[in-house]
Formats: structure tokens, C-alpha cells, sequence
């Protein structure tokens, strides 16, 4: 398992053979969490906003039926089909 020193400024290099693996590169954005229960760090790629739109339009595209007229008002529309919890 790679070991990485914490500078300090709080700043810690990844690894390059991680960095490979979870396909970072220079300028990505990372969202790291805590676990509490666990006490880990844990770091994740963040999704891009174009990632973001065409994972959110695939599932809106699932509530729509074919032959359907355009959405005039998408928060409407949304609001009508989202799941409740």
C-alpha cells in the first residue's frame, strides 16, 4: 500500500500508480470524505458538469415516453416525476 507524507500546508502528492488507476490528472477535481466510523479518508473523482448533465438527462429521458410534446416548464416537470420519498 503506497505511503504519502502530509506537508505543512495539509498537502499530500498521490501516488502515481493510484493517480493511473483512478484516472486523475493534473486539474481534475476530487471530493474527499471522512468516515467517521472508520476514521478513513476517503477521495473520489469528482464528475464533471457535462458528466453531470448527461447523467441526470439519461435518467430524465427514462421518464419520458416516446411521442411526448415538449417540457414547457422543466422544474414542473420534474417536480410531477421525481420519486417520493
Amino acid at each position: 500500500m503506497p505511503i504519502a507524507a502530509l506537508s505543512s500546508k495539509g498537502q499530500i502528492v498521490i501516488p502515481v500508480e493510484l493517480r493511473h488507476r483512478a484516472d486523475l490528472n493534473t486539474g481534475d477535481r476530487v471530493l474527499i470524505d471522512f468516515d467517521e466510523a472508520t476514521q478513513e479518508l476517503r477521495l473520489r473523482k469528482a464528475e464533471s458538469v457535462g458528466q453531470q448533465i448527461d447523467r441526470l438527462s439519461a435518467k430524465i429521458a427514462g421518464w419520458i415516453e416516446p411521442g411526448t410534446p415538449p417540457v414547457a416548464d422543466p422544474r414542473e416537470f420534474y417536480r410531477s416525476r421525481a420519486p417520493r420519498a
